[in-house]
């Protein structure tokens, strides 16, 4: 006796990945509504692979359709016509939504560049192991590093707890000394 195989919760197949999406919409030719769900998903999806699943499914449910339509029931062409004009708008969606993409990327990438220092004289940053370009939450994350390291009380032996001390004074004393020329 063949069953059909059973759908899976919508919920959880939101995590599945893009192959086993489409493996799913063909499994399921059928069932538009379904693969309706899952072009919607992929689309969402920013990867090769979810791109190709996505323009098989949209062949799928193209298929689906057309398998519906009836011979003598009206004008095959016009139905043709509208699906056509059906999957054109959502290709248009679609392009829209990656050029906003894009443009977020954009954004953020330019923010990512402004968050970085002007590069300050006689190398401070080199100093403390930095590139000149360095962003100021990196040159922060490297001073809370530099005093977890050598802080004085750290060390028990006094011969490292000297060195220790004078590499703490002399990092705080360069952190100082860029925050000073960075303006914070």
């Amino acid at each position: 006796m063949a069953t059909a195989a059973a759908t899976p919760n919508r919920r959880s197949i939101v995590s599945w990945p893009s192959a086993r999406l489409l493996e799913l919409a063909e499994t399921h030719a059928g069932d538009s509504e379904l693969l309706e769900f899952i072009l919607e998903e992929l689309g969402r999806r920013d990867v090769a692979v979810a791109q190709s699943a996505a323009r098989r499914v949209a062949e799928l449910i193209g298929q689906s359709r057309f398998a519906a339509m009836s011979p003598e029931g009206g004008d095959r062409d016009a139905d043709r016509e509208a699906l056509i004009g059906t999957l054109q708008a959502r290709l248009e969606i679609a392009e829209r939504r990656a050029r906003e993409a894009e443009a977020r990327a954009t954004a953020a990438e330019r923010a990512l560049a402004s968050e970085t220092l002007p590069p300050r004289g006689q190398g401070l940053l080199r100093r403390v192991h930095l590139a000149e370009t360095a962003p100021a939450w990196l040159v922060e994350a490297t001073q809370r590093a530099f005093r977890l390291r050598f802080h004085p009380d750290r060390f028990a032996d006094p011969v490292m707890k000297a060195r220790a001390e004078e590499t703490f004074k002399e990092a705080e004393e360069i952190f100082r000394q860029i925050s000073s020329t960075s303006g914070n």
